[in-house]
């Protein structure tokens, strides 16, 4: 990780925002899956996510 571009993390979020545009479409034409589709999110472990700090400071976000 300590090698990722800026290129590769702009695409990670670029791919990330499209992926829940198609997931916010999903459950907008079928509402009966939200409640399916909120119960799994709940269950997503938060602790596998890394935490940058000096993320701002690191990529000049100030």
């Amino acid at each position: 990780m300590k090698n990722i571009t800026l290129e590769t993390i702009c695409k990670k979020i670029t791919d990330l925002q499209h992926d829940i545009d198609q997931i916010k479409k999903i459950l907008l034409e079928e509402p009966e899956l939200r409640e399916d589709f909120i119960l799994r999110i709940r269950d997503i472990d938060l602790e596998r996510s890394i935490i940058v700090d000096d993320f701002k400071e690191r990529y000049g976000l100030k």
